[in-house]
């Protein structure tokens, strides 16, 4: 009984410390990346270029940090989160930023039209080729770049 007790403390401490591993991987804290430099600045018309030209080279930006120059064509805000749009009249195409929680106090006084440039991590892409809907950027992590207006 003596030693079943001993491999029942040890399975029992093995479980609480791999259960804490676990909930400190998937509870990290995510950087906040407002007050980095991005990597490259880029206007609104150069990246939708890029997705009408060769992909290879959009998917490089897959996960870099930039920053964007362009015209609010939408803003969606709610209790837990805002998104700011970017495009322009002409065109379908639009580059989606879903901006940090720690930062969307800076959004309040944002106005459709406004010119912007907002930072932050290109997480995906979706290019149209059929239907004539415009291509669609999404970015996240995104915040107001202030020193680049």
């Amino acid at each position: 009984m003596n030693k079943k007790l001993k491999y029942t403390i040890i399975v029992v401490l093995l479980f609480a410390i791999i259960g804490a591993l676990i909930w400190r991987y998937v509870n990290k804290e995510v950087t906040d990346l407002s007050g980095k430099q991005p990597d490259k600045t880029y206007s609104f018309s150069e990246l939708m270029d890029k997705t009408s030209g060769d992909s290879a080279s959009l998917q490089q930006l897959i996960d870099q940090f930039i920053a964007v120059n362009g015209k609010i064509k939408n803003i969606t805000k709610d209790s837990v989160s805002t998104t700011v749009e970017l495009g322009d009249s002409t065109s379908l195409s639009s580059i989606i930023c879903q901006i940090d929680q720690r930062h969307q106090a800076d959004c309040y006084d944002l106005k459709e039209g406004q010119d912007v440039c907002i930072k932050g991590k290109i997480s995906g892409f979706s290019i149209d080729l059929e239907l004539g809907l415009g291509n669609t950027m999404q970015m996240n992590y995104c915040s107001i770049n202030k020193t680049n207006k």
